[in-house]
């Protein structure tokens, strides 16, 4: 497919005379704005706008298979734009992602008839809201990759070998904590994934940092969903291949500049909703469908300085994992999916993963069925009102199960909008690490919330 050259522009008055203006360049699957994003304020100094994804499953709740064929339109487009080779489902999986029909059997096809690629290739994630999406493009693909993704946890027991900033994040250091520690030490293609860019330093940042330690990194592509990268923020990456003798790729869906005037006056409004005790609260534990292989036991250090010794799981690509050693993992989380959709009591569930934890749990729900609904907490604070016309019309706060300390939220879940929620973790801080989310979920009044362990009950 090639590129449609378009000059629309479109204005988004979000919140007191904070305006964002966005002028729309490349759009070669004719996605109509509206079906990939919403604007909203953040609680940032740095930042104070948002584009909330209507198809990663991170602050809005979506079909589960939606997000993983948004990561396969991308690989398809970055197979065409760097590679020169086209897949004729591309067309097919933009027009599912858009009408939110078919989206199954595409995925089916894809799980089936991944894509090969033509040399190796290190596909690397960015933390929080694109761990998924790094993992769902690479995942596209049946040989020659490998995937990590970033993390801003901290693990006592390993050494990260890259750490870069992204400077107007809530929380601005990662790390990449892989098991193997020559996983870099290679001459293939880099692929940065996230879900949006706008200044692209982020980017910068790490391959910087990459190239600094790996000098035999020679060829770099970032991929996301939306690029708003200025002219002169363009220019910066031409001036690096030259100051570094590489050479930087942009793969995106929809390609443009975005224009921001004004500023909010954050004053949030409190929604006090009706308090109900959950109906019935249920444990599932994984641990029986999770071989000891799968377990990366190692121990992070929560904000508050506590140990957290529950074990990882090495499915997410954390800790670095091949494509051949994906296709492992994903028949066990199909099984386990099995047994978690044999759990379910309502006609409309929805699944919530946590934090960086969002992949796996996921894959789980585009397992279990018809009806059901994915999206994850975040570490990322969005202002919210209570008011039809804004993005944000609720949010529920808590500390996060998996790191004392760390605020996380959950955003836009109305009373008695779901039959059920599953909650799926990784691991938990304590036995008592989900208290204040379930306390803050008895506002939705919801009756019956299932908590999923993938590896060991806390204990």
């Amino acid at each position: 497919m090639t590129s449609s050259v378009l000059s629309t522009r479109e204005t988004y008055h979000i919140v007191d005379d904070l305006t964002v203006e966005v002028g729309v360049h490349q759009n070669p699957y004719q996605f109509q704005l509206d079906e990939l994003f919403q604007m909203a304020t953040r609680i940032n100094k740095k930042r104070s706008f948002l584009f909330v994804s209507k198809v990663l499953g991170k602050h809005l709740a979506v079909n589960p298979h939606t997000p993983l064929l948004v990561g396969s339109l991308l690989a398809m487009r970055y197979m065409e734009v760097v590679h020169g080779l086209n897949d004729p489902r591309a067309t097919a999986i933009a027009q599912a992602i858009q009408t939110n029909e078919q989206t199954e059997q595409l995925l089916a096809s894809i799980r089936n008839k991944p894509i090969a690629l033509p040399r190796l290739t290190t596909f690397i994630g960015f933390a929080e809201t694109a761990t998924a999406l790094g993992h769902a493009v690479f995942s596209t693909f049946n040989n020659n990759a490998k995937y990590i993704h970033t993390t801003r946890e901290q693990i006592n027991e390993r050494t990260s070998i890259i750490d870069f900033e992204e400077e107007h994040s809530h929380a601005t250091s990662h790390r990449v904590y892989a098991r193997d520690l020559q996983f870099f030490q290679d001459d293939s293609e880099v692929v940065l994934v996230d879900d949006e860019i706008t200044t692209g330093k982020t980017a910068i940042n790490i391959i910087k940092t990459i190239v600094a330690a790996y000098p035999s990194k020679k060829i770099f592509t970032v991929v996301s969903i939306l690029d708003w990268r200025s002219v002169e923020h363009r220019q910066r990456y031409r001036q690096l291949e030259k100051e570094l003798g590489i050479t930087i790729h942009a793969v995106t869906l929809v390609d443009g500049d975005v224009t921001v005037t004004g500023q909010p006056v954050l004053e949030e409004s409190v929604v006090e909703a009706a308090s109900e005790s959950i109906q019935e609260l249920t444990y599932v534990s994984m641990k029986g469908f999770m071989a000891n292989e799968l377990l990366e036991r190692v121990t992070s250090i929560s904000a508050n300085g506590s140990r957290n010794s529950s074990p990882y799981l090495t499915a997410t690509g954390r800790f670095g994992h091949t494509i051949e050693e994906d296709n492992t993992f994903l028949r066990q989380l199909e099984m386990a999916a099995c047994h978690i959709k044999r759990q379910r009591r309502g006609a409309k569930t929805l699944v919530v993963g946590t934090g960086e934890f969002m992949y796996v749990p996921m894959q789980i729900a585009s397992y279990m069925g018809s009806n059901v609904y994915f999206q994850a907490t975040t570490r990322s604070p969005i202002y919210q009102i209570d008011r039809e016309s804004y993005t944000i019309q609720n949010k529920f706060t808590f500390d996060s199960p998996e790191n004392t300390g760390v605020v996380n939220h959950l955003y836009n879940i109305k009373p008695h909008q779901y039959d059920e929620i599953f909650i799926i973790v990784e691991r938990m801080s304590s036995v008592n690490g989900l208290d204040t989310l379930l306390k803050e979920l008895r506002k939705t009044q919801i009756p019956y919330v299932t908590i999923v362990t993938m590896t060991e009950q806390f204990e």
